[in-house]
């Protein structure tokens, strides 16, 4: 029978760090412990529920059944003292210390270098520490309270996190300077149908953003060609096909072989805002980040901001 004294703090953490990398070497380096330690805080909360929680293997760690019943409620006790000590820490200080801020790769090459100048003088005590991943990747991090906030293109199951609405970015297609669509201000998004159209990698959330403006995918199914837009350019210059792009990006651009064309109103866009964890005490902070950051973003003239 399970013992019917809880469970401690240190447990519940050891046991979600250990899901979360499945290595017990890897969990012990982020908690900052021995891996002996780690492991008998796995076992103690083992004993507590009568079952085992993790299976140990001579190179991973896996997820028993039981674990992943349990995991959820872990994970909320673990993410609940965390917020409980953020209020604790950051009462009367706002928007001060570090802060760990995801932001999406089609957005960073242009609003990193905003949030890192501008940050520094409207916010000179507070210390950004971006990472650039995927969507997917974001959200898992902030799930598991490894990340404090994330920029991301908001049109996506958000999980339990909260979007704070920043701006709206248009976005426009981009073709090989001798496409019959170069110099056009009026395409409509059905027309993307009948082109060979060229896509980042599944997990890119602007992958999904240019398939929802197809209706169909025709005699030329999009094909997923690159990691990177830069690549995915690179492609269009030289004939490949045609590419969707968010038009703060234009800027970045350089070299010939494109031409950059706009789609008629109502124009496609995609929502860029600030995601949270919903059970952080700190969402008045992050809707005033957002509304600097968004200012900023106006102030630099990008797309949708202005």
């Amino acid at each position: 029978m399970p013992t019917t004294s809880l469970p401690s703090f240190s447990q519940l953490r050891a046991f979600v760090a250990l899901c979360d990398h499945q290595h017990f070497g890897e969990a012990a380096t982020a908690l900052g412990v021995s891996q002996p330690s780690l492991s008998q805080a796995i076992t103690a909360l083992e004993k507590r529920v009568d079952g085992e929680l993790v299976e140990r293997t001579t190179r991973r760690v896996l997820v028993t059944p039981l674990g992943q019943a349990l995991l959820p409620y872990a994970r909320e006790a673990v993410l609940a003292a965390e917020s409980f000590n953020e209020a604790v820490t950051n009462q009367g200080a706002a928007l001060a210390g570090t802060l760990r801020l995801g932001i999406i790769p089609t957005l960073a090459p242009y609003l990193v270098p905003l949030v890192l100048d501008g940050l520094a003088r409207e916010l000179p005590l507070l210390r950004p520490e971006l990472r650039e991943m995927v969507t997917g990747d974001l959200l898992d991090l902030l799930g598991q309270g490894r990340l404090d906030a994330a920029i991301i293109s908001t049109d996506v199951d958000l999980r339990r996190s909260t979007a704070i609405p920043m701006y709206d970015e248009p976005l426009v297609a981009l073709v090989p300077a001798a496409h019959p669509w170069a110099g056009r201000d009026d395409v409509v998004p059905a027309e993307l149908d009948g082109q060979q159209l060229l896509l980042l990698d599944e997990g890119n959330c602007l992958r999904d953003q240019t398939l929802a403006l197809c209706q169909r995918y025709g005699a030329n199914p999009p094909a997923a060609v690159a990691t990177t837009l830069s690549t995915v350019v690179q492609m269009v210059s030289n004939g490949v096909g045609v590419t969707v792009i968010p038009e703060g990006a234009v800027g970045l651009l350089s070299g010939r072989g494109y031409a950059v064309v706009r789609f008629a109103a109502p124009v496609p866009t995609r929502r860029i805002g600030l995601v949270h964890r919903s059970s952080s005490s700190r969402g008045a902070d992050f809707a005033r980040l957002a509304e600097i950051l968004t200012a900023l973003a106006r102030r630099a003239g990008l797309p949708g901001a202005t």
